[in-house]
């Protein structure tokens, strides 16, 4: 498979037409990828695997600082390096690929004086497992599901320390007997 900076942004195109991910979010990081990578000379033919990302974004911070206001240069180069990790990884196993969710903002009235701020939305948030981890969704109850990124060679120590640790995060916790 191709690893060009046009595959990259069409990437983004096919997982919106074929419903792999929310229309939006796909098109979201195909312009973070476009407008930033976009910069490069000859981007199409740019080879995302050995471009230096720092460097690639701060030539973009540097090119288009007036084009838009700082958070949007924020965002952007925030959704390039969540799609350019997202990509390689479905390089490395188109199969077992997930697309991750990104931040969203959501407005929330605080306090008395209904001034409305916008907060970073943390239950749709996570992060792409890590090379030697693996996404468990775990249906928790009715609405809720867990998301446990845990190593592949899982030990029973390590089960059990989880476990031990899990036990104390219980709204209804009591410490009356230690916990194996």
């Amino acid at each position: 498979m191709e690893t060009t900076g046009k595959a990259l942004v069409e990437h983004w195109n096919w997982a919106a037409e074929k419903g792999v991910m929310n229309k939006n979010t796909a098109n979201g990081l195909r312009a973070a990828c476009s407008q930033v990578i976009g910069v490069l000379d000859g981007w199409e033919s740019v080879d995302i695997k050995t471009i230096d990302i720092d460097k690639t974004l701060t030539q973009f911070q540097n090119i288009k600082k007036k084009d838009f206001k700082p958070a949007v240069l924020e965002t952007y180069k925030r959704r390039f390096r969540q799609a350019i990790s997202s990509y390689l990884a479905y390089l490395n196993d188109p199969a077992g690929w997930k697309p991750r969710s990104v931040d969203r903002s959501v407005i929330s009235d605080r306090g008395n004086d209904g001034d409305r701020q916008t907060e970073s939305h943390r239950a749709t948030r996570h992060e792409i497992p890590q090379a030697g981890l693996v996404e468990y969704p775990f249906p928790l109850r009715e609405g809720q599901i867990a998301r446990l990124v845990l190593p592949r060679d899982l030990k029973m120590a390590e089960v059990k320390r989880l476990s031990a640790f899990m036990s104390t995060l219980t709204m209804d916790y009591t410490p009356t007997e230690p916990v194996a």
